[in-house]
């Protein structure tokens, strides 16, 4: 009975320590994205033929918008270091202003247009955070490899009919980021932690209106705020 009682303590023990050391959990939040262009993009929209059409379009970065963000992560303890490799859905919003000059290709008037067009992202986003514990709280900072699966930008129908097409973006399949920023961790099983997230590679390269490509130097600057729960 004794060993018994010896064996079920050490066996406690043990999964207390490996507790400490590791840990899995789920998370999820909110993000405010704004789409950061290098130059405003500018071009000049051709006919069918390759012709100028004396119309021209520009795109500039506008205003953030929130999304979400849901997934899960697993923790690795050594002291007060840690590394948390996480892996997570992101539903990412933005806005582009697009400004139209030219004409409505009826009787030649000359129109000038600006709206704004919603950016929405897909994405699977993978951040490997390393950082150092201060009690409850931690901080910080790793690099995130994001992987787009699906990209749409929503735009007025009379704003494609004038470029005789949609706006499309051309994303690239992956870019990578670099996230920083602070946690805190209550009773060891509730985390919350606020990030800011910027951009290292383009978002993509370009995008294309009708027959007419813009070159852009799309990245993604976000603030993270998320909640989780650790097993």
């Amino acid at each position: 009975m004794k060993k018994i009682l010896i064996a079920a303590a050490l066996l406690l023990t043990a999964n207390v320590a490996m507790c400490q050391l590791f840990a899995v959990g789920v998370k999820g939040g909110l993000n405010s994205t704004k789409l950061k262009m290098k130059d405003v993009a500018e071009t000049s929209i051709k006919n069918a033929q390759g012709e100028e059409t004396g119309t021209k379009i520009m795109m500039e970065e506008a205003s953030s918008d929130l999304g979400f963000h849901v997934g899960g992560f697993a923790r690795i303890n050594a002291l007060v270091m840690f590394v948390q490799p996480e892996i997570y859905y992101t539903n990412m919003s933005s806005h582009i202003k697009i400004n139209y000059n030219g004409t409505n290709g009826e009787n030649e008037k000359l129109v000038s247009k600006s709206e704004t067009a919603d950016v929405k992202n897909h994405r699977i986003d993978i951040p490997v955070i390393v950082g150092a514990k201060f009690g409850p709280a931690r901080l910080g900072l790793g690099p995130v490899a994001s992987f787009n699966l699906k990209s749409d930008t929503k735009v007025s129908d009379e704003l494609k009919n004038k470029v005789d097409g949609g706006f499309d973006n051309a994303k690239n399949t992956a870019s990578f980021a670099m996230q920083v920023g602070a946690g805190l961790d209550i009773l060891k099983k509730l985390t919350l932690d606020l990030r800011y997230e910027f951009g290292l590679s383009k978002l993509g390269d370009e995008v294309s209106a009708g027959n007419n490509t813009f070159k852009t130097d799309q990245r993604a600057n976000s603030f993270i705020a998320s909640i989780g729960w650790m097993f």
